[in-house]
């Protein structure tokens, strides 16, 4: 096993409730955070992987198969791609990062995949633009709100990924009035999806929620990069996590 990745400690299902992986995840704060626990034992069956450094740093990464991944990349299949990236700040910051992102492309060419992706952006779900990969990565794609597709090409040839260029359709699809599309992996934003849900049938609005159930529905259906949480109406994406329950009811039509 390559030493970049035994800089790191592995979190699985056994060791789950035994290491801090949870409390990190509370302590790093993020709009997306924490994960749902149930959520995360599923996609352990598909092949998630999360590492954390070792004290006294703090950070954790996560990534998964780019053929199983929850975020919309279209080629992406021979890849690994990172879900997650967080540290703690601080003068160790920079260390945590390096050895976060060095020990996915340890596992990558480990296990020969292709190449390593990563999509960056300020939304939530997204990892911060301040935690960007370093040299040997490039900018394969990106969108009009800034959120990037990193590639870490690690053998070759190999056909570059990208995002999608459908969001439109997509959101089309999900058809006339207010919709609250989801990926379940939130505890946070689900629980703000149900209060928003109820808040907004106290109007008389029925908002309906749009949950993605697997990683082929994230990967196709998600109407947005940040694919976790996204407020539709009419087939227009109005915004995210970013907006107030006040100001998301006051688009849907509420008072």
């Amino acid at each position: 096993m390559p030493r970049k990745l035994k800089e790191l400690v592995t979190v699985s299902p056994p060791t789950f409730d035994r290491c801090s992986f949870q409390r990190v995840d509370r302590m790093l704060a993020a709009p997306h955070a924490p994960y749902d626990r149930d959520w995360l034992m599923a996609r352990f069956a598909e092949g998630l992987e999360i590492r954390m450094v070792r004290p006294p740093l703090k950070g954790f990464v996560m990534f998964q198969p780019g053929r199983l991944s929850w975020r919309p990349i279209e080629g992406g299949a021979r890849a690994v791609v990172v879900h997650d990236l967080r540290v703690a700040p601080g003068p160790d910051a920079a260390e945590a990062v390096r050895r976060l992102w060095a020990g996915v492309e340890g596992f990558a060419t480990y296990y020969g995949y292709a190449a390593v992706l990563a999509v960056t952006g300020r939304d939530e779900g997204l990892i911060s633009p301040d935690l960007a990969p370093g040299r040997g990565w490039m900018t394969l794609d990106e969108t009009a709100r800034n959120a990037r597709l990193w590639g870490r090409v690690l053998h070759g040839p190999w056909p570059l990924a990208r995002l999608p260029r459908d969001w439109q359709t997509r959101a089309a699809l999900l058809g006339a009035g207010p919709v609250l599309q989801t990926t379940g992996e939130s505890m946070a934003l689900e629980a703000r999806a149900t209060r928003l849900i109820e808040a907004a049938a106290a109007r008389g609005i029925v908002l309906r929620h749009d949950k993605l159930m697997d990683p082929e529905s994230a990967r196709h259906r998600a109407v947005y990069p940040a694919a976790v949480f996204s407020v539709l109406r009419d087939g227009v994406r109005i915004g995210g996590a970013e907006m107030p329950d006040a100001a998301i009811l006051a688009a849907l039509g509420g008072a």
